[in-house]
């Protein structure tokens, strides 16, 4: 039975309305981010945590990053924020000594629960050594990404340290929303997920075309 964690999400926010605490957010790109952080932002004192091992090649993951703390700057300056970056050691071997182990599963499947797992244990082990009073990731506003097992992964972790914060950002047109929002900010949007098997799919899909034309 599938759980609805926009609700839950909705509930959470009534009951800390007014108390504004603290909240590191597991952010893997600047599009991802830009629309949820402009709804949640006024709830929370936010910290982003970029932990994302998973991207290859490493043009790209600091494609990605860089292109994150330069929307961040901005963003603080458009809404009054002064939300903070803090980026976890690219380590790729290591990433991908672990998921290799299903390189032969599709898109979306026990490659990805063990993706989403291992980056959102890193954004719960940095909240609980810093003592946020919540943690949660923007993983779930992409339309590719399993909400429910966003959410049963973070349930999984003990919550009297730092409590996840349940929710579906893709919920209430929240993908499309974000997309309109990297528009305006110009934002560059990546054409794979971030992996190096998710990267040899889209070499893949990108040779089909070229033959197809």
């Amino acid at each position: 039975m599938k759980i609805n964690y926009d609700l839950k999400f909705k509930e959470e926010l009534e009951k800390i309305k007014g108390t504004k605490p603290s909240l590191l957010l597991h952010v893997c790109c600047g599009p991802c981010s830009g629309n949820v952080l402009k709804e949640i932002s006024e709830f929370f004192d936010i910290t982003i945590y970029y932990s994302n091992s998973n991207i290859y090649p490493d043009t790209e993951y600091f494609r990605r990053f860089h292109e994150l703390e330069d929307f961040i700057q901005r963003f603080n300056q458009d809404f009054n924020q002064n939300i903070q970056v803090i980026e976890k050691e690219y380590q790729p071997k290591e990433y991908l000594k672990d998921i290799s182990q299903y390189k032969e599963e599709p898109e979306g499947g026990k490659r990805c629960y063990l993706c989403y797992s291992k980056r959102m244990k890193d954004a719960y082990d940095y909240a609980c050594l810093h003592h946020f009073d919540y943690w949660t990731t923007v993983l779930s506003v992409s339309p590719h990404k399993n909400s429910q097992w966003i959410n049963e992964i973070g349930a999984s972790f003990n919550q009297e340290k730092t409590q996840f914060l349940f929710s579906d950002f893709k919920k209430n047109n929240g993908y499309l929303k974000s997309v309109k929002f990297a528009a305006l900010y110009n934002l560059y949007r990546q054409n794979y997920c971030g992996c190096i098997y998710s990267y040899q799919d889209m070499l893949e899909r990108e040779k089909n075309k070229e033959l197809q034309k």
